[in-house]
């Protein structure tokens, strides 16, 4: 049987057995990737398997990898804000480590196996890490927490810490290790390298998607379905993951989308690391921003004021050079654009009647001075046309209507949303 017959098999063998699994491998497209180093790997909505390397294998072994993405994707390791400078290697490791507190899996983890091959070192030596660090905390922490169960061979370590914290911890012990030009045993870390950093390939801060797995796991909750591997996965989500949708975060990456869109190569400043061996950048740091507001029944004065308070306190920098409203509800409600610096009454836009998104995103499309489009609506409107990738923020009154309205704005190219959490 072909490898991806049998993964499709596993999968549907789910929905009776494992649903929350099933919910998670469900929601993001199952696709062929035999040009990567690594077996399989997650993230931008993608589980990407390399045939070659599985067809090798027998249906648990490949069941056991899907089943460590499908863990990867409910923690949200693939979609969480990185450390600055991440190394794809580390993040992977971590990953593994914090997998491995909950369930052990039937195939080896790379961040498993790294620790394990440096158990015997922390029992033996002396000073495992160097004079410098003996007697420390840090030092006393890998001696706490690198053990092996001598009746079944499983790595245990006793903190209980979450994936961020094991990449600090990890990063500063590969770093001290290195640098004294040891190698972990068996284990060796550059080889595992090339594929680790293939495997962490798709990972991106994504709050949006974060939020669409929290609601997976808050209806497993209700359901009970939780599945086989549930204990535990429940403690340690409960316990280290906090998936909670930050539109401030959300009107961040927006606003740094849009500046980033500026960017100029020029041979006249050079590059930091290379010189003027390489194009160096300039950015134009200024942009315009198109703000289309709903103004049908369901939109009050309360909504729109805690709206335009947001909107001053993340554009109040003077990155964003100007920023226009237009007001909606079944047409456009001005001949032209209003400033949003000055005061806005909402009672005086004649609106109020049904809700069609098309005339403001079509505004959009034909002024190309604005470089993004931010939407304040409550969603309950007919889907609209999107001819291309376009630059929209979607921000959705409450959770509620965030809920109902996400599957459809999803398909939108370009667009993300959020809601205001009021």
């Amino acid at each position: 049987m072909v490898v991806e017959q049998i993964i499709r098999n596993i999968v549907q063998n789910w929905f009776y057995t494992e649903p929350l699994l099933f919910a998670v491998c469900t929601s993001h497209h199952l696709v062929e990737n035999n040009q990567m180093n690594c077996v399989m790997r997650s993230g931008q909505q993608r589980i990407e398997y390399n045939s070659e390397q599985l067809k090798s294998m027998n249906d648990t072994q490949i069941e056991e990898y899907l089943k460590i993405e499908s863990f990867r994707i409910l923690l949200s390791h693939p979609y969480s804000r990185k450390p600055y400078h991440a190394r794809g290697t580390i993040l992977l490791l971590a990953s593994d480590v914090v997998i491995n507190s909950f369930y052990k899996a039937g195939v080896p983890l790379a961040g498993v196996e790294y620790l394990k091959s440096l158990t015997p070192r922390f029992k033996q030596m002396e000073n495992p890490l160097g004079e410098k660090w003996a007697g420390t905390e840090e030092e006393a922490f890998f001696m706490r927490n690198l053990n092996i169960n001598r009746n079944t061979g499983a790595f245990e370590s006793v903190d209980n810490l979450d994936f961020e914290s094991w990449y600090h911890r990890l990063f500063f012990l590969i770093k001290e290790i290195s640098s004294k030009g040891q190698n972990a045993g068996a284990f060796n870390l550059a080889d595992a390298s090339a594929a680790a950093d293939n495997a962490t390939e798709l990972w991106e801060e994504n709050p949006e998607q974060a939020e669409q797995i929290k609601s997976q796991i808050q209806k497993a909750e209700i359901d009970h379905g939780w599945g086989s591997i549930g204990g535990g996965l429940e403690r340690e989500i409960q316990s280290q993951c906090d998936f909670s949708m930050d539109y401030r975060r959300m009107l961040s990456q927006f606003r740094q989308s849009i500046i980033t869109a500026n960017r100029t190569l020029t041979r006249m400043k050079p590059s930091r690391r290379f010189g003027f061996k390489a194009m160096g950048s300039r950015y134009n740091r200024k942009a315009n921003v198109l703000i289309a507001v709903d103004v049908s029944g369901s939109i009050t004065d309360e909504n729109f004021n805690r709206f335009f308070h947001v909107i001053n306190n993340i554009f109040f920098l003077g990155i964003i050079e100007k920023i226009d409203v237009i007001f909606f509800d079944t047409n456009l409600k001005l001949s032209k654009p209003i400033p949003f610096k000055k005061k806005i009454e909402l009672d005086s836009i004649k609106g109020r009647g049904g809700t069609n998104f098309q005339p403001a995103i079509d505004f959009f499309a034909e002024n190309k001075d604005y470089n993004g489009l931010i939407i304040f609506t409550d969603g309950q409107g007919s889907i609209p046309a999107v001819s291309k990738s376009q630059n929209i923020l979607w921000i959705l009154t409450s959770r509620l209507d965030y809920e109902k309205s996400r599957s459809w704005i999803q398909t939108l190219p370009g667009s993300k949303s959020t809601y205001m959490p009021f």
